[in-house]
């Protein structure tokens, strides 16, 4: 029996590194991008620290029954902490919200990002009601309290970069590759937003519901800057212009759609500062942001943004 179970441990020891190897050989595969601009951390693992913050908007404007009303929301700025371990580039994080441990935000969020060389996607979804602000018609200004609007919000949105062997997204975000030489890239951009914005006992609306989906094709330009070995700025910006339009504003259960406007935008854009120090530390700072314009005031012009700011200390092992 004890021989049976030494058998089992080696044997478990050997399918590990034999995985451990495969993944190796696949992460430090360097035929995919030029090793005189990037390169690869030497170490298996990453571990990472972070502090998030985050908020968003939704301004409304337009003409119903005659009538212009504006409205400007925003939510509570969002604190968060939140440490994660990667492995070859695969990586997991938890994150947690003490005002939300507290009960005193209804706002949840789930974030899954995906960063290549050649290709990335961003996913976020948020529920709320938290949006407060004020809302005039008519000229007539009233407070709009937190918990009328309940709104749920998905963000999609993806890039494919021309110069992928010597430009790295994953560099500034997710620092599974190192920036060498200061490189950009043009690049193809996908972008949707859809969600429902659902209100009432709104002061001269009643109850109203707004639905929205909209998809979003364009491109833009980033640029990695290696200003030293030990420092790297990133910058980028991603315009797409909306080309399937699908919204319906429904007041009092009557349900219209809401025309489209040419032209109609979503942009995405990153900032990104990263600092290495004592060979395997470093520490950054970044910011996305997700800007939409939707509609026409003529009827109802939608404008939505997001944006999320993460200081990030980490170190490789």
């Amino acid at each position: 029996m004890r021989k049976l179970t030494e058998n089992y441990n080696i044997d478990s020891i050997r399918s590990i590194k034999d995985v451990d190897s495969i993944m190796a050989l696949r992460y430090q595969k360097t035929g995919t991008y030029d090793t005189l601009y990037l390169a690869r951390p030497r170490q298996r693992f990453t571990a990472r620290l972070r502090m998030n913050v985050s908020g968003s908007g939704i301004n409304t404007n337009g003409h119903y029954k005659e009538l212009p009303f504006d409205s400007h929301l925003n939510t509570p700025n969002r604190i968060t902490t939140s440490i994660g371990l990667a492995y070859r580039g695969i990586g997991l994080s938890i994150s947690v919200n003490p005002a939300k441990l507290k009960g005193a935000s209804h706002t949840t969020e789930f974030n899954f990002n995906y960063y290549a060389n050649r290709y990335g996607v961003e996913v976020s979804y948020q529920t709320s009601k938290d949006y407060a602000g004020w809302f005039t018609s008519n000229g007539e200004r009233r407070e709009f309290p937190a918990g009328l609007l309940e709104s749920k919000i998905l963000n999609v949105s993806a890039y494919y970069a021309f110069n992928y062997r010597k430009f790295s997204y994953p560099a500034a975000f997710t620092q599974s590759y190192i920036q060498r030489r200061s490189a950009g890239s043009w690049m193809l951009a996908l972008s949707c937003l859809s969600g429902v914005l659902d209100g009432g006992g709104i002061p001269e609306l009643g109850s109203f519901k707004l639905t929205m989906g909209n998809i979003g094709i364009g491109g833009g330009y980033g640029y990695n800057w290696v200003i030293s070995r030990h420092w790297m700025v990133h910058a980028s910006a991603l315009p797409t212009i909306v080309v399937g339009s699908f919204n319906h504003l429904t007041i009092g259960g009557i349900k219209e759609r809401v025309p489209y406007s040419f032209p109609e935008l979503i942009l995405t854009e990153r900032v990104a500062v990263l600092y290495q120090f004592h060979k395997n530390h470093f520490a950054s700072l970044t910011f996305v942001a997700y800007n939409t314009i939707h509609g026409t005031t003529k009827k109802l012009r939608l404008s939505h943004n997001k944006w999320r700011l993460r200081i990030t200390y980490g170190f490789r092992f």
